[in-house]
């Protein structure tokens, strides 16, 4: 999706979905197969299959480096949802050419993309370094008319949606859908990252995967990102993400980045800016550096914001508001974003700039009806409901103050700071004081 702006895509929210009921009476019920990569999936596989199966005509697994029951509870879920299963197992002795080998050697070939110098840690095993390529072993073998892609830990909540949305989907000519996906929630269920994500595509030969990791689909014609239809949430509770190697996605990415530097080759905008959103907590000196290459290449709207949105959380992390400001700002000015909005909010609040923390959070607000590509999620929003509430008091607008520390408190009912903001506002708004200081 390099080139593809998600706004030149159609935002779908009037689709009227028939019942599965009615699909099968009218006979015409679209086959879905679900294709997933897998690797330690037992404690959740079971549960996916229990969720979606019964709206699915096969399964196709590609389990990687699997040591657990992953397979086993496949082969028992589908025979009990009389579901056809296809497992296809990689691991490095069967398909060495997808594997890098996790030690220093392997981060030293190449040239440095700065003057850095990568250290580990370092596992000393084989790493799976071509995920698209193992997709497509599977993704190529599914037999249905649409293809469903979901992990191991998702849960669809409205999964008897799917079929009819693959026949509405069939209708207006469309052979890719995104929809929202809820990958981090609260403990009380609040969001706190969502974006769209692929979720079904026609079974066509030219929709493939590509990508060394954070892989994506190429090759439709026609994409359009669902709204209201096929909500999935990613439940984070794999037992096998405890067994995943710390920084696989950064070394794939900076193995493949100076593999490219050193044959000359430009590094493709897509390497650049997911390089950065792997670095920028453990090596952002280097996100800083990758995000620079990054924008002085993409002319992508959307993306662009994002990357600005990235370096400002690096600048906020260093203390540097005055140029965290400067960024969100410019990523404002790329995309209406929403997470932007909201991180100007908390950047101008911790300035002082209250009426600009004020602002900033109504933009966020109004750029929710505008298709985001940055992650966004409620609890963005609502925490800025506490600035605007301690802005609107330093303002002396005890009034509006204590009104938006109320709708805080709807969102966090529990929080002893936030009632005692309350109490101090009514007090003020009782004795008529214009000013809290």
């Amino acid at each position: 999706m390099d080139s593809i702006s998600l706004c030149q895509n159609p935002l779908v929210t009037d689709i009227k979905l028939p019942s599965h009921e009615t699909l099968m009476k009218s006979g015409r019920v679209p086959t879905v197969s679900l294709h997933l990569l897998v690797k330690n999936g037992e404690s959740c596989v079971g549960r996916l299959l229990d969720n979606v199966g019964p709206y699915l005509r096969e399964v196709v697994a590609v389990v990687n480096d699997t040591t657990d029951r992953t397979i086993e509870i496949l082969r028992q879920k589908c025979e009990q949802h009389n579901l056809e299963l296809l497992v296809i197992e990689v691991t490095f002795e069967t398909h060495p050419d997808f594997y890098l080998l996790d030690v220093p050697e392997t981060y030293q070939r190449g040239v440095a993309l700065s003057d850095e110098c990568y250290e580990g840690p370092f596992t000393g095993k084989p790493l799976l370094a071509a995920w698209a390529a193992a997709r497509n072993l599977g993704w190529d073998k599914c037999r249905c008319e649409w293809r469903l892609f979901l992990d191991s830990d998702d849960i669809v909540e409205d999964p008897q949606s799917i079929p009819g949305l693959c026949l509405a989907l069939e209708e207006r000519g469309i052979d890719l859908a995104t929809s929202r996906y809820q990958y981090a929630t609260t403990s009380g269920g609040r969001s706190q990252a969502d974006a769209f994500r692929e979720r079904l595509a026609a079974n066509k030969p030219a929709i493939r995967w590509v990508g060394s990791v954070h892989e994506v689909l190429k090759g439709q014609e026609h994409t359009a990102h669902i709204e209201g239809s096929l909500r999935v949430v990613d439940k984070r509770d794999s037992l096998g993400e405890g067994l995943r190697p710390s920084g696989r996605c950064f070394k794939v990415l900076y193995h493949e980045a100076r593999l490219f530097n050193k044959l000359g080759l430009d590094i493709p905008a897509r390497t650049w800016i997911y390089l950065a959103m792997e670095s920028k907590r453990e090596v952002p000196e280097l996100a800083l550096f990758a995000l620079d290459k990054y924008l002085d290449v993409s002319a992508w709207a959307e993306e662009r914001a994002w990357a600005y949105v990235m370096k400002g959380e690096i600048f906020e992390e260093r203390g540097d508001e005055v140029d965290a400001v400067s960024c969100y700002e410019k990523s404002l000015e790329e995309h209406p974003g929403t997470k932007s909005a909201f991180r100007l909010c908390k950047v101008c609040f911790s300035l002082k700039r209250w009426q600009a923390a004020i602002d900033a959070y109504y933009l966020g607000v109004a750029n929710k009806t505008t298709l985001q590509v940055v992650e966004s999620g409620e609890v963005f929003e609502d925490a800025c409901k506490i600035l605007v509430a301690a802005s609107y008091g330093k303002l002396g607008r005890v009034n509006d103050a204590l009104k938006w520390c109320n709708a805080a408190l709807v969102c966090f009912p529990n929080s002893q700071p936030l009632q005692a903001m309350k109490v101090k506002f009514e007090r003020a708004v009782a004795k008529g004081v214009p000013e809290l200081g």
